[in-house]
């Protein structure tokens, strides 16, 4: 196939497709081309028999010039030539590609050479270049050769005749070399359409094949989604510790990322949240291999420290990142925290995330900035966490995001901006059921003007009023009798 006629990217898969159907087609027509043909010139081999079986002899003719038996005889190759390649092609099943291929040349150059024979023999009747146009043109419109395969029979014959014209034509040097400049024009029509019909077929199977392998990505898309968001953990709608989410890909997957996993409190009194949010370089399915690789490293992390701090776990990601990802040009950005109901503390590091916001049961909003470089910018020996500690108590909020929700834009074309994610958090009220990721996703559907431009996460974790974690306290069942009561699991029972 000639790369030069073919726009845009080609695979070796597409090219072979390709080749294997038009080698079918031409397999297919090449009957009804020999056939067709075959059947004219069978015609003219019986008008030629006629015409000879009626001549008379003529005894003062001159016996050098052209008889009707010459015609007969020319004919009658001809249709031996046709006949021949339509049995071949019928008869040797394992004839095929390359082979079929030259068959086709074969046959309609023996066909010109048979009517540069009839027109430089003086046969009567004998069309000349006509016939090869004609029959180099019914080949072009009924097999399914490129340009450059039309031109392989042709060339022969066009030399062949501008050799003759020159050497013995009886016409005047002029107009010998006229004919010889012109004798080239007879491929014209046969040469254009088969750039038509080959450019049409060739973009009509690359748009089938385009459709095919869209409709198959796209299941298989499907499939990488339902395993990628496998990897996203389980909402917490219940306890002294609530925990969900919303996300958003800008395209089928995504390089966001969150992980949480419950640890023992030091206390034994309940449990600590460790969550860990990573936003990596890029979009699409790239960013998502990315993704599964530190879905395995935090895994590894957690297994081998369950009790390990936000520091710690920041710096190992940076020292994981920048070995094995920025050597690619990769990068990620993180947050991560660990929140402890027992002692009301929250933890955090930041590696040049998005600042998350901590909002009060007041409504107060408190800014929690990076503390840290871009995960992979810097070694591992230059690295440090800068975790800091916080006050959570019953009631507060942690909203945190990644860098889809902030830059989302408006009609104006302006972004949100963290000041605007602020104001959004400071002034609104958590979705009943959906809570802060459903209150801020829905605002950022009514902002945003035009389809998302990067990945959104969405995660809160909440700390209701009235919920205790695991553990033991007294209260009073009534004004005077005080009882105390054990709460695990949330499953009450009296203390013994």
């Amino acid at each position: 196939m000639p790369p030069s006629l073919v726009t845009g990217p080609i695979t070796s898969e597409f090219q072979a497709e390709f080749e294997a159907q038009t080698h079918a087609t031409l397999r297919r027509r090449f009957l009804w081309f020999a056939g067709l043909l075959g059947g004219f010139h069978a015609l003219s081999l019986a008008r030629a028999i006629y015409l000879f079986a009626a001549a008379e002899v003529d005894p003062s003719a001159d016996p050098t010039a052209p008889t009707p038996l010459r015609h007969v005889t020319l004919a009658a190759l001809t249709v031996l030539v046709y006949s021949a390649a339509a049995a071949v092609q019928w008869f040797v099943k394992a004839l095929h590609g390359e082979s079929l291929l030259r068959l086709t040349y074969l046959v309609v150059l023996l066909d010109g050479l048979l009517v540069l024979t009839a027109k430089w023999s003086g046969v009567p009747a004998s069309l000349g270049l006509l016939g090869i146009l004609l029959t180099h043109l019914l080949a072009s419109c009924f097999l399914p050769w490129t340009p450059r395969q039309s031109l392989q029979p042709l060339v022969p014959l066009v030399l062949i005749d501008i050799a003759l014209t020159l050497a013995i034509s009886k016409e005047p040097l002029a107009d010998r070399f006229i004919d010889a400049a012109l004798t080239p024009l007879i491929g014209l029509p046969g040469l254009f359409v088969c750039w038509l019909r080959f450019t049409r077929s060739l973009e009509s199977h690359q748009l089938r094949f385009l459709q095919r392998r869209y409709g198959e990505v796209k299941r298989e898309l499907v499939d990488a989604r339902r395993l990628h968001e496998s990897l996203f953990p389980k909402p917490i709608p219940f306890g002294p510790l609530r925990f969900r989410y919303l996300y958003e890909p800008m395209r089928q997957i995504g390089g966001d990322y969150l992980y949480a996993v419950e640890s023992p409190s030091p206390s034994g009194r309940g449990k600590r949240l460790n969550v860990a949010l990573i936003d990596v370089t890029g979009h699409g399915i790239a960013a998502a291999l990315t993704v599964n690789r530190l879905c395995g490293e935090l895994e590894r992390l957690f297994a081998e420290s369950p009790d390990i701090s936000p520091g710690d776990l920041l710096q190992s990601i940076n020292r994981y990142v920048s070995l094995t990802l920025s050597t690619h040009s990769i990068y990620a950005t993180a947050l991560c925290c660990r929140i402890d109901p027992v002692k009301d503390t929250l933890e955090y590091a930041n590696a040049g995330h998005p600042p998350a916001f901590l909002r009060g049961s007041d409504g107060t909003v408190e800014e929690l900035p990076s503390t840290a470089l871009i995960l992979g910018a810097i070694p591992d020996c230059d690295f440090e966490h800068g975790m800091t500690t916080h006050k959570f108590a019953a009631g507060d909020s942690l909203i945190a995001y990644t860098d889809g929700a902030i830059e989302a834009r408006g009609k104006d074309r302006r972004m949100l901006g963290v000041l605007g994610l602020r104001n959004l958090i400071a002034t609104g009220r958590a979705h009943l059921e959906g809570g802060w990721p459903r209150t801020i996703l829905t605002s950022l559907e009514q902002f945003r003007h035009g389809t998302p431009e990067d990945d959104t996460l969405l995660v809160e974790i909440s700390r209701p009023v009235g919920e205790r974690p695991s553990g033991t306290w007294s209260f009073k069942e009534d004004a005077s009798t005080p009882r105390a009561f054990v709460i695990r699991d949330d499953t009450i029972s009296l203390k013994p």
